[in-house]
């Protein structure tokens, strides 16, 4: 899609769901807003450090009063008025005030570094809480229509942009700021008629530069919302890369981001004529300004106004001091532009106020609650489909202490009532009254805290077992020593019937479940989501499908826990398993919004209407399976005990595990994110990779060649220039006019030079941060599955990585490395220069200052490599966080963690700045004395250059030729360490981009395998001798030994305890993770040599927790396709698996947004729109994860019935705990740790009364009537 179209989709939000908050207005304004974050403390140390940064820029024009002061001595020596000894000492004398200045500036650039450095970060700290606590704050329905996915982007990329404009940066600004007015400052109070002359071009750079940063300004405030919608597009496609890769639909998202990054590179590319504006005007002006002074001083001194020629070049080199200072200033715009631009986008949402603030301290607190709840002819659309209604006056009593169950179709409204009871939402019209009170009156957290969610699909968060189920606690139990909170949550799970997994788990309580959860089961996550509801004793317990993901044993001890915990409080459940809630005090039967049957199991039996045709349908004993039903009508206790499964489905093997085969637990790559690639090396690299760019290299080399050459050219111009008031009168005047000429000259070549340097470095600059953004997020999404289970490969951190690291590469390989070319131009040129001209003094100078300026700055550079790396690490772990809090932001409002999780984000940015501070400590240092030792040189230069005159070795010529040389040679040495936290930040992204190309997916598409695909539509799938642990769980083997055989066209249904394998097998079915020894055959050759994406094909995946993305519906229907899809092929999938009428009553029908994670649907209609999405593809391998566990008895019965027929012409591999959807399987399987117990059919299984009979018994809805 090119960017024309692209643009046209960030106007139809319809059509593609992307559409997010109006762009935030850039300006710095909003840049200068960012330091009300900074607290009296903080405000102490800016105003230290500012004050010090101003004292140390006024060190170099100073010396201008040194040099201009000598420079009467000098003219004064040359015509025999001082003695070679006078002379001596006057040099002696005047180079104890270069001494001075360097201790002065050493200690000024040291302290002003660390307190700015600290400052900024305490105070960037304090603006990324705040940000993080706006976002939490804000009400539900905001997210259902923002792009909250792009958090990571925002709390970590934005702020370290802030960080970093508010740091050295801001005081490397104030110091050049410094240096370029003090300049003229010390020519005013030498000669203020010249200086005003000179300053004649002052107003000119300002009122460009000023102007230039304005419109840079807000052309970054419209690229970089782009690249946070990208970033959301990149959140999505990580945190669900299951998906993405059953689908291999890593090509359409890569696409799909790619968009946005062309957009961004448009715009960017807009501010290529602007750079080179900036940068030329600045030069130009300044380097005008000494053609100027010249020009201007000689007539003034040839008509008496001025005394001596020591004023004229004071004024000459305050000029030229000011003129080198604006090559700090430009590059330092450009930082804080970006800076206003992230800071705008931070307060662009910090500003707009929550419309229901879970922290307000407003509201009923009553210190006891009843748990009376009522609703009164509520009425509900969802804000993001104000037309859609939910609820249509619906009213309903749940009395105190009683439990009321909910049941209907799913999209009837059933879970909207609990988002209006956790104030989630508020209604449009009608009451929800609790204890007789609109629960508007409570207190938000208060009201949260009496209640406990178990939701459909429960969200457990990166850290411990320990962590997620103490999330639960009140305010109470957080207080609690640590020992009594064991204690109390290992009570809650046993009550779950989790304490016996967690156990068996490597560190028990203590194991860390990464982001998601996701090594655990469906079943083992859901019990620790009720672990977590009920460590608090909550008055008023929710239950939405609260055991949906359980196996019926386990399913029928957590609901006789559920039932123990719920005596004497209110429950409300919902449930599509009606075996779950026939025991319930009232059974409220819901459909079109409103409540149409009401009453006890056995009184809604009795009026046989719409529940008893759902109990009817739900029931295992009943249709004409006679002896099934006899079967459990007589348990004998006799079981079978055949093993065959007679030709269905062969066993060739279920022993126990052994030692798996020898494997790189770590990967192919040692995972800690470098290849150790050292600066250099870095640099080359990057260089060598960008070959479409080497023209604009070329181009801009003639920039860097004219901008370097120009210290040298002036050095001997400035030579010339002394020699010039010695002269006879029209002689000098015309010598004066040709030199101010050449002067002038200077200045063009710099105006021409620096326009290209502007231009061409943001060319290479958007060109480099498109190529590394497009090629990280390229990489990353074609790495395995297992990759992700990593802690540091967590989607927030790799979000963050995503939006810093080419960013960073982008600061050097533009402005940066052309600016630092120039500088070495600068440094090569002008030691040849002093060499050439005199070696004696340029080898002791360059010999002996430059070594030590140039290891202090490698120094710094290495020191912030390493510690950097840490700190970066740190940020990386707040950012995760970020975005997972915010992601499941429903599970944090109803759990109230709000406070909890600002706590920990804040106590991951202390690390961070305790950390910066002691790595600021020791880089600093070397920084300072970098910048300072320049002065050690001009002393060294002037005492050694002071001898050789006083002994006649130099002329004045030369002295003036290499002492300018080495002025402009340590002055251009010095500014490298402006550059050093660019260089070293960029050193650790091109390594981190570098190792990511190391690390190579083992399942992947090579010219190998890349036509090595399924031969033939009919196939057997085998698998020998299966055996398979995660990589993060290693002692933990997870299927031990499997065998079977899968026929072509069978139906095989995977079934038993949560926990034991059963999603495990899809995912290697699915080649998302391969065996740890054995393997899979399909037509008997191995999986493993065919490729993943013709392998893929053939198979659709519906997963237990079906994920959508934040297009429309289209668009996820679509995503199982690689080409693009026609309407009526997307209408026919959904008519396959029961949405068609939901999505056609729709208002906007295919082009509705799913919203983030696709909670603009119940988890009934997010599942039909995930199994449309698998038989759109029509194909020969059906895997269903729990692919009807949250629809409603109805549409299971017709999705399964739509499932069974597309069953007759392919293989369908079923999971399933709701066994009344695979009770017609050709081959049920019983699984039980990780090993295959019981195979047979249905009936088969029944007959032997073993684990599956057992399983039937629990869910068999009328056996307390048989």
């Amino acid at each position: 899609m090119d960017a024309e179209k692209m643009a046209a989709n960030e106007k139809d939000a319809v059509e593609r769901g992307k559409n997010v908050e109006q762009d935030s207005p850039g300006g710095f304004g909003q840049y200068f807003r960012v330091f009300r974050y900074a607290d009296s403390r903080g405000w102490t140390m800016y105003i230290v450090a500012f004050a010090g940064a101003i004292v140390s820029g006024v060190a170099l024009p100073l010396m201008t009063v040194v040099f201009g002061s000598f420079s009467t001595k000098f003219s004064n020596f040359s015509t025999g008025g001082v003695s070679a000894a006078d002379f001596k000492r006057e040099v002696n004398h005047y180079v104890l005030y270069f001494i001075y200045l360097f201790l002065a500036r050493f200690v000024l650039v040291y302290a002003s570094n660390v307190l700015v450095t600290i400052a900024s970060i305490r105070m960037t700290k304090s603006l990324r809480r705040a940000f993080l606590a706006s976002v939490l704050r804000k009400e539900i329905w905001y997210f259902d229509v923002q792009d909250s996915g792009s958090i990571a982007t925002q709390v970590t990329t934005n702020g370290n942009k802030i960080n970093q404009g508010t740091a050295d940066k801001l005081l490397t600004l104030v110091q050049a700021l410094s240096t370029f007015f003090s300049a003229f400052i010390v020519a005013l109070a030498v000669q203020w008629k010249l200086a005003l002359i000179t300053m004649s071009c002052v107003p000119l750079i300002f009122v460009v530069t000023g102007g230039i940063v304005a419109f840079d300004a807000t052309i970054e405030s419209k690229i970089m919302p782009i690249l946070s919608r990208g970033a959301v597009v990149a959140q999505e496609s990580i945190s669900s890369i299951s998906t993405i890769q059953a689908f291999w639909a890593q090509r359409r998202m890569i696409t799909w981001y790619e968009e946005y990054l062309s957009l961004a590179h448009k715009h960017g590319n807009r501010r290529s004529p602007a750079w080179g504006i900036l940068f030329s005007t600045q030069y130009f002006c300044s380097y005008a300004g000494i053609a100027l002074a010249f020009w201007q001083g000689f007539r003034m001194y040839e008509n008496g106004e001025i005394g001596s020629v020591g004023t004229v070049f004071t004024v000459v080199l305050s000029t030229l001091i000011a003129a080198t200072s604006v090559s700090l200033v430009v590059p330092q715009l450009t930082v804080l532009t970006n800076a206003a631009s992230a800071a705008a986008e931070l307060f662009s949402v910090m500003d707009r106020k929550s419309k229901l603030d879970p922290l307000d301290g407003n509201g009923k607190s009553p210190c006891s609650c009843q748990g009376s709840i009522e609703a009164r002819n509520l009425s509900f659309a969802y804000p993001a489909r104000p037309s859609a209604k939910i609820l249509n006056g619906l009213s309903l009593s749940v009395p105190a202490g009683k439990t009321t169950a909910l049941v209907g179709p799913s999209g009837c409204g059933k879970s909207t009532l609990v988002g209006l009871l956790e104030r989630w939402y508020q209604p449009e019209s009608g009451q929800l009254l609790l204890d007789g009170y609109d629960v508007s009156t409570y207190n938000t957290k208060w009201l949260r805290s009496v209640i406990r969610l178990v939701q459909q699909e429960p969200i457990l968060f990166d850290g411990s077992v320990f962590q997620n189920v103490a999330n639960g606690f009140l305010d109470a139990q957080r207080s609690l020593p640590t020992n009594e909170q064991y204690k109390l949550v290992r009570d809650a799970c046993e009550a779950s019937n989790a304490h016996d997994f967690v156990t068996e788990l490597p560190d028990g309580y203590d194991t860390q479940l990464g982001e998601g959860a996701g090594t655990l089961s469906g079943g083992q996550r859901q019990r620790l989501a009720i672990a977590r509801s009920i460590i608090s004793n909550p008055k008023i317990l929710l239950l939405d499908e609260a055991t949906s993901a359980l196996d019926p044993r386990a399913e029928s001890i957590v609901q006789r826990a559920l039932k123990r915990v719920s005596h004497g409080r209110t429950v409300l459940a919902i449930a599509h398993k009606l075996a779950t809630i026939k025991d319930a005090d009232n059974i409220a039967v819901i459909a079109n919004g409103c409540v149409v049957e009401q009453g006890t199991h056995e009184q809604l039996i009795a009026r046989g209407g719409r529940y008893t045709a759902l109990v009817n349908a739900q029931d295992l004993g009943s249709g004409n399976e006679g002896s099934g039903k006899r079967a459990l009508e007589n348990d004998d206790g006799e079981t079978d005990s055949h093993d065959s499964l007679q030709q269905t489905v062969s066993l060739k093997g279920t022993e126990s595990a052994g030692p798996s085969a020898a494997r790189d637990i770590e990967g192919q790559a040692a995972r800690h994110g470098t290849v150790g690639f050292s600066l250099v090396r870095c640099i080359y690299t990057l260089l060598r990779e960008q070959k479409s760019l080497y023209p604009w290299f070329a181009f801009s080399t003639v920039g860097v060649l004219i901008g370097g050459a120009t210290y040298p050219g002036q050095a001997l111009l400035f030579s010339r220039l002394i020699t010039v008031f010695a002269q006879p009168g029209p002689e000098a005047r015309s010598q004066a006019d040709f030199f101010s000429l050449m002067l002038f000259v200077i200045a063009l070549g710099n105006l021409v030079a620096y326009f290209i340097v502007g231009f061409t470095c943001n060319m290479i600059g958007q060109k480099v941060s498109h190529r590394y953004r497009s090629e990280m997020f390229a990489t990353i999404m074609q790495q395995d599955k297992e990759f992700f289970d990593h802690a540091d490969c967590a989607s927030g951190a790799m979000v963050s990585r995503l939006g810093t690291l080419p960013s960073q590469l982008q600061d050097l390989m533009s402005a940066n490395i052309l600016l630092i070319l120039i500088v070495v131009v600068n440094l090569v040129s002008s030691c040849t220069l002093a060499l050439a001209y005199g070696w004696k003094l340029g080898l002791v100078v360059m010999g002996g200052g430059l070594p030590p300026l140039l290891v202090s700055t490698y120094i710094r550079i290495r020191l912030e490599q390493r510690l950097g790396a840490q700190i970066e690490q740190r940020f990386y772990a707040s950012a995760s966080l970020a975005t997972e809090a915010v992601t499941a932001i429903k599970t944090v409002a109803s759990l109230t963690l709000e406070t909890t999780v600002l706590d920990a984000y804040s106590a991951l940015l202390a690390h961070v700045a305790q950390a910066s501070v002691m790595s600021t400590l020791h880089a600093m240092f070397w920084s300072a004395l970098a910048q300072s030792m320049e002065f050690l040189m001009l002393a060294l230069g002037f005492w050694y250059g002071g001898q050789l005159l006083a002994n006649g070795d130099y002329t004045a010529q030369q002295f003036f030729i290499i002492f300018l040389a080495v002025l402009f040679a340590s002055g251009g040495a010095a500014q490298l360490t402006s550059y050093s936290t660019s260089l070293s930040k960029a050193a650790d992204a091109a390594n981190y981009i570098f190792w990511l190309r190391t690390v190579k997916p083992s399942i992947a598409e090579t010219d190998e395998n890349r036509d090595q695909g399924p031969r033939a539509d009919k196939e057997t799938i085998e698998m020998e001798n299966l055996r398979f642990r995660y990589k993060q769980r290693m002692a933990s083997p997870v299927i031990r030994g499997v065998s079977m055989a899968i026929e072509p066209g069978q139906t095989v249904a995977f079934v038993g305890g949560s926990g034991c394998g059963k999603s495990t097998m899809i995912s290697l079915l699915e080649r998302l993770y391969d065996p740890t020894s054995g393997r899979i055959c399909l037509g008997g050759r191995d999986v493993s040599g065919m490729s993943p994406r013709l392998y893929r094909q053939h198979m659709s995946l519906v997963m237990q927790q079906p994920i959508l993305f934040r297009g429309s519906i289209r668009d996820n229907v679509a995503l199982a396709l690689e080409r693009e899809a026609s309407d009526d092929e997307i209408l026919d999938a959904c008519r396959q698996a029961n949405a068609l009428a939901f999505v056609q009553s729709l208002p906007d029908g295919l082009g509705t947004l799913c919203g983030s994670q696709g909670l603009q649907f119940s988890g009934g209609q997010r599942q039909r729109i995930a199994i449309a999405r698998a038989l759109i593809r029509q194909p020969r391998l059906l895997l269903l994860d729990e692919a009807t566990s949250a629809l409603d008895t109805q549409s299971e019965r017709l999705v399964q019935a739509t499932l069974d027929e597309a069953a007759a012409a392919r293989t369908t591999v079923s999971v399933a705990h709701r066994l009344s959807t695979i009770r017609h399987a050709e081959v049920i399987l019983v699984f039980a740790d990780g090993r295959i117990a019981e195979a047979g059919t249905h009936q088969e299984l029944l007959d032997r009364r073993g684990v599956y009979y057992s399983m039937c018994l629990m869910q068999s809805l009328d056996r307390a009537d048989t």
